[in-house]
């Protein structure tokens, strides 16, 4: 091993978009998947206030961190052109090297082409160049055992845009509405999409890293070292996975098992309210008097 350069390695090119992207998506699943679970009581007949403040709280940090990610995607989606043009291609199952490129939706790739997709005109050379006619780079100009699988790529980035689509719809909705009427909506159609927001956000995000680890193989470092030649031939390891998956298993468990303890759980009954007017006197009293 010669000029090695831990600092470069820490810290390329999409080291920041990737951290921001990540931090944020970490944000919105906490804040959606909190704002699930009271929705849920809600929709169960607790409006009480702690139930209201459950949900609007962290669905308002979420919402608000929603836009923002749409931003922090679009960053990224110019750092893996400039440098991942393979992943690129199989996002967008792009075989042919094409100007003014359409953004597809939907579809399965195969004999080297996209079939059945929904096609946006020009839409993706808009989006990665921001100019109408800019060349994107098809797959076609990536050697065959350097491409990533298409349909896996493809359908992972679909599932992650498509469900941030509809939570950054879901956000505008609330914004709107607390904008107009200072207050959240509370019609039962709005408290079930905030209650699958969570597992939404949950997949959304599970799907991003489908897109990044998946759509850079067969590389572990991009153009530098595969991911066969990167498995460690050291015994034991996959002790070591299995109690990383023994443990998480029964830490999603523990944590599935308190929120529905959180959600059937009675709530407190609130406190008689004391009336602070005078008691009125008795009429006949009063004649006395």
């Amino acid at each position: 091993m010669v000029d090695a350069q831990p600092w470069a390695a820490m810290f390329g090119p999409s080291t920041w978009p990737q951290v921001v992207h990540m931090l944020l998506a970490a944000y919105m699943v906490t804040g959606f998947t909190i704002a699930s679970v009271y929705a849920v009581g809600m929709l169960r007949g607790r409006r009480e206030r702690r139930h209201r403040l459950g949900l609007l709280i962290p669905l308002a940090f979420a919402a608000a961190l929603t836009p923002v990610q749409v931003g922090v995607g679009d960053w990224i989606a110019n750092t893996v052109a400039d440098n991942q043009p393979a992943k690129l291609a199989a996002m967008e199952g792009e075989y042919e090297t094409t100007a003014g490129a359409p953004l597809s939706v939907g579809g399965l790739h195969y004999d080297d082409e996209l079939h059945y997709a929904l096609e946006i005109p020009n839409g993706l050379s808009l989006l990665i160049h921001h100019d109408p006619d800019g060349v994107v780079l098809g797959l076609e100009e990536i050697p065959v055992d350097e491409r990533p699988p298409v349909n896996v790529v493809h359908l992972a980035f679909d599932t992650m845009v498509g469900l941030g689509t509809a939570l950054l719809l879901l956000s505008l909705v609330f914004g709107w509405t607390w904008w107009r009427r200072r207050r959240m909506p509370e019609s039962r159609w709005f408290l079930r999409a905030v209650a699958v927001s969570g597992v939404a956000a949950v997949v959304a995000m599970e799907a991003g890293w489908i897109v990044t680890e998946v759509g850079r193989q067969p590389w572990v470092v991009y153009g530098i070292l595969r991911t066969e030649d990167a498995v460690s031939p050291a015994p034991g390891l996959y002790l070591g996975f299995y109690a990383v998956v023994v443990i998480y298993v029964l830490l999603t468990a523990l944590t599935v098992f308190v929120l529905r303890r959180l959600a059937r759980s009675p709530d407190t009954a609130a406190p008689q309210e004391v009336d602070a007017r005078p008691p009125e006197r008795d009429v006949g009293e009063a004649a006395v008097r």
